[in-house]
């Protein structure tokens, strides 16, 4: 196949013009007919050299390192071109057949992206090897816009290759089993995977990808030394049912992205709220099977809903052995309507700054304290030295009817990320128990995690019921769900 360009002119008797004398003078060179006749190979690619400088060196995808140049002089024509033999024939002791290499339900056009002789050797490799992190690399692998696939079947770095292959590239253009490749060649060991990394580095220049795929490796957070996961769960009444509600969950499959994408939205009855969130535990349990990290469970609660006991609820109630969700997640609310209002945003923002960079236990305000029971609870709560607010006692499904600020809605619009309660505790002995919990080094910052631990009657000197029914709203103001389009429900 000869390779020009240049300006030609055309009539009845056919195409003129020097380039198109020099593409057949080429084409017809004996030292290319031989080279290609001595060779193994499929096809012979002869290049003139202008279409050689200005076409297949400039570009990396052409592989302009496997042409050679060669002297050329036919009739008139004296000059050099450059010559690329293609298509190696494959030895019989690396023929696989198709059905082997690939399962009939993957083998599909998407492989067809990188030729199959390239992929045996990197099967090999990628055979039985474990992958740490599983989830983590393929929701990284797919973007934030895409929901993750189920992973049970994965057990090796071969069979996540495989499946991420099924998905289309992103606006960056590099297909999801191939930014997959790059984490695992950074992620697999101790060292880089230096076969991974060649093999990468090949197809990228073939795929002209090398500029967006470095441009990623340099970009992508690292995977955290102790990640943490959460499942965001929404509940809103329906306001043409007061028996029914909205269900909606956002469920983290990486610890360094938010948001994550809308995991489901569900319209269920009021009375069947628990047995549905087991439900959406149970399937985010099933895609988080591969995963090594804690995780927590917080329910995004409209005012109307605040007193739900989800600090009491449980999951596997099918199994007749139902397990408190408080034993095995950091369990807490968070506020819907401080997440819809975004003009409380800013001092949400600030109060949460000054409470990781100084989280003393003292920062903490108990309601109700007689010598600040003159003063309105805005201008207490005004002082930035509070980031925590204990109420007195649970707050109304209801704001005052008066329109006078109540305690709840005060701390939402100071920016306070903490609010606790409990819903019959005396002052005093919540008190000692919130001392308790704040006691770490860390203050307020461990204060998910000291809550967890109060669940176990060996931790704590109090009663297993004081520390169950401790409500927690821990609200961060860096994992928002923006909530400004409907969620459409699936009716159950």
């Amino acid at each position: 196949m000869s390779l020009n360009a240049g300006e030609v002119i055309g009539d009845d008797n056919g195409w003129v013009g020097d380039a198109v004398d020099i593409a057949f003078r080429i084409l017809d060179a004996q030292p290319v007919k031989k080279a290609f006749a001595e060779s193994d190979r499929m096809i012979a690619f002869i290049s003139s050299e202008r279409f050689f400088a200005d076409v297949i060196e400039k570009d990396p995808g052409l592989l302009p390192e496997l042409y050679r140049p060669l002297p050329v002089s036919v009739k008139t024509f004296t000059g050099m071109a450059y010559l690329r033999l293609h298509g190696e024939a494959i030895a019989d002791s690396v023929v696989v057949r198709a059905e082997e290499l690939f399962p009939a339900d993957l083998a599909g056009p998407v492989l067809e992206l990188v030729p199959r002789k390239d992929l045996v050797g990197l099967r090999r490799h990628l055979t039985g090897m474990r992958i740490p992190n599983l989830a983590i690399m393929v929701s990284r692998a797919l973007g934030p816009a895409v929901q993750p696939p189920r992973l049970d079947g994965v057990t090796d770095a071969w069979e996540a290759f495989l499946l991420l292959t099924d998905f289309n590239a992103g606006p960056d253009g590099i297909p999801p089993a191939l930014t997959f490749l790059g984490l695992l060649a950074e992620n697999a060991g101790g060292e880089p995977d230096a076969m991974i990394e060649g093999w990468l580095a090949n197809q990228a220049r073939s795929l002209r990808l090398a500029p967006a795929l470095g441009h990623q490796r340099l970009t992508r957070p690292p995977i955290p030394d102790r990640p943490h996961l959460h499942l965001m769960i929404m509940l809103e009444p329906v306001s043409a049912d007061p028996t029914r509600c909205t269900l909606a969950f956002w469920r983290q499959d990486d610890p360094d992205v938010w948001p994550p994408s809308l995991g489901g939205v569900r319209e269920i009855g009021i009375e069947e709220v628990e047995l549905r969130v087991d439900d959406v535990i149970l399937e985010t349990e099933g895609v988080w099977s591969g995963q090594s990290m804690s995780a927590s469970v917080e329910f995004l609660l409209p005012r109307t809903l605040i007193n739900l006991p989800v600090q009491r609820w449980a999951k596997e109630h099918e199994t007749g052995q139902p397990q408190p969700l408080r034993y095995g997640y950091r369990l807490g609310i968070r506020s819907l309507e401080r997440m819809r209002a975004r003009h409380w945003h800013r001092a949400w923002h600030v109060r949460w700054d000054s409470m990781v960079k100084d989280p003393a236990a003292d920062r903490l305000h108990y309601s109700g304290r007689p010598e600040v029971e003159d003063h309105p609870i805005d201008a207490i709560l005004s002082d930035e030295h509070w980031v925590g607010l204990v109420l007195a006692k649970p707050p109304s499904p209801q704001a005052k009817p008066d329109g006078s600020p109540d305690e709840l809605t005060s701390a939402l619009r100071s920016g306070l990320p903490v609010v606790l309660w409990h819903p019959d505790a005396e002052p005093e002995t919540l008190r000692e128990l919130l001392d308790w919990v704040l006691a770490a080094e860390s203050g307020f910052n461990e204060l998910p995690d000291r809550r967890k631990l109060a669940n176990s009657g060996m931790a704590v000197p109090f009663k297993n019921s004081l520390a169950h029914d401790l409500v927690v709203m821990w609200d961060d103001p860096k994992r928002v769900i923006v909530l400004d389009q409907p969620l459409i429900p699936t009716r159950l």
